[in-house]
């Protein structure tokens, strides 16, 4: 067996014989992940999810959307602190003091007269009886100047009051925001995940039948060339040589194909972990899952759990809530009824929401049933292909068979290792599109 066989048959038990289980996705960003793929070509599929969530546009935007919230909300609350301040420097008790500068108050009046009045037999008597009147007569002025102007003062201090209920609301609001961000970032962190994953995935499928197709293109090549010497010792006739030279011309035609789209898919990676369209990039293969689980069944229990975490529901009750509280006493029959219409209408989208989620669970529990049926028979073909390949072997070490047929014996053991490939990543996908459905997680 040579070198390059050698390595086919370990990888591919590598392939076989990986998880136990099938995961569900991990979330955790590593903190070095930038520093530790640093000129580094060969990635693992964690790796490329790490770098895809931190690179990703839209999350950066998000993030800035986040800061600008968080500048909106420090504004608001130095508003109302500017409000607060403004209401307690309010004084009923000296409304002209504070309308006329440099009249005194009566606080300060009353002041000179107990020092006067202190002075006992030396006070100033003419001092004293002008400084009773000059109290009693601003004690009536602030009495008049308080009644012209307390609706005033209460017009202003109502409308402080409604200032700071409005901030209040504003910063409601503010926070709801905050955490549908962050809702909306812990989502979109998810499906970057899954569609790295995904597009990697197709990568390292690609790779492998690629290399399984240049092999048949190097049996074919041989077979073209047996039919060349065929034809010479008239043992066939042109027409054999012709169609075999078309089918290997087709293969390699298929190859370069196969290869462009391959070289598109790992620059489209590139740019999705932010590196250059054009950077080297290997992708080491993921193991594959051993245990083979049926979907959960479909229950109502489970079809509950999933309209709870549906965010289109959601939105749609929402909005029907919305619409039955905006109906008011004041309203028109006309006004009432038009809402009336509108909640119908929502409660119809609603029923068609809901039968959409249950279809969707159905169909997502069959899909996880019927490829977890087709990677076990493909992982029982690859076992079965491992050993008609151990038994050719021998077979040729004998030389009971060609070195062609020991060939086409090892191609047919290739093609069962992508074929078992390909089911395996397909189950691996189904179940981490599930585990983001129960999150109400589309992808």
């Amino acid at each position: 067996m040579n070198k390059k066989t050698l390595k086919t048959v370990a990888a591919a038990t590598v392939l076989t014989f990986g998880l136990s289980v099938v995961p569900a996705p991990a979330y955790a960003v590593s903190t070095n992940i930038v520093a530790e793929t640093k000129d580094v070509n060969t990635l693992t599929i964690s790796q490329i999810q790490d770098l895809a969530v931190i690179y990703n546009d839209t999350k950066q935007s998000l993030l800035l959307k986040q800061k600008q919230l968080d500048l909106q909300a420090q504004m608001l609350r130095n508003n109302r602190r500017s409000i607060e301040s403004q209401i307690d420097a309010i004084d009923t008790e000296d409304m002209l003091g504070q309308m006329i500068p440099g009249t005194p108050s009566v606080k300060e009046l009353q002041q000179q007269l107990a020092e006067e009045e202190a002075k006992g037999d030396a006070a100033d008597q003419a001092k004293i009886i002008q400084l009773k009147a000059q109290i009693e007569a601003l004690k009536g002025a602030n009495d008049i100047v308080e009644d012209l102007t307390a609706s005033t003062v209460q017009s202003n201090l109502d409308s402080a009051i409604a200032g700071i209920e409005q901030i209040n609301d504003a910063l409601d609001d503010l926070e709801q925001g905050k955490e549908d961000l962050n809702d909306a970032m812990d989502d979109l962190e998810k499906q970057m995940r899954y569609a790295a994953a995904n597009l990697s995935l197709n990568a390292v499928q690609l790779d492998k039948a690629i290399e399984l197709m240049e092999d048949n293109a190097a049996l074919l090549e041989r077979s073209v060339q047996i039919a060349e010497l065929q034809q010479k010792l008239g043992m066939n006739i042109s027409t054999d040589v012709s169609s075999a030279q078309a089918s290997l011309a087709e293969l390699k035609k298929t190859i370069a194909d196969q290869e462009d789209t391959l070289d598109t898919l790992k620059r489209s990676i590139n740019i999705l972990i932010g590196r250059s369209a054009n950077s080297p990039l290997e992708i080491v293969p993921m193991n594959l899952p051993i245990a083979i689980e049926t979907a959960p069944k479909y229950t109502p229990q489970l079809v509950s759990k999933f309209l709870e975490v549906n965010g289109t529901l959601e939105t749609l009750n929402r909005d029907r809530t919305d619409l039955k509280d905006s109906v008011k006493d004041d309203m028109g029959s006309d006004e009432k009824q038009e809402i009336d219409y509108n909640v119908m209408a929502k409660d119809m989208e609603i029923d068609n929401q809901r039968q959409a989620v249950q279809d969707d669970l159905k169909a997502m529990l069959a899909k996880i049933n019927s490829n977890a049926a087709a990677y076990k028979v493909s992982r029982q073909k690859y076992v079965t292909e491992q050993k008609n390949f151990e038994f050719a072997q021998k077979k040729y070490e004998l030389g009971m068979i060609s070195e062609l047929a020991l060939r086409q014996a090892e191609a047919a053991l290739k093609q069962a290792e992508l074929t078992n490939m390909q089911n395996g990543y397909q189950y691996y996908l189904d179940w981490q599109k599930y585990y983001l459905a129960e999150k109400g997680i589309e992808v």
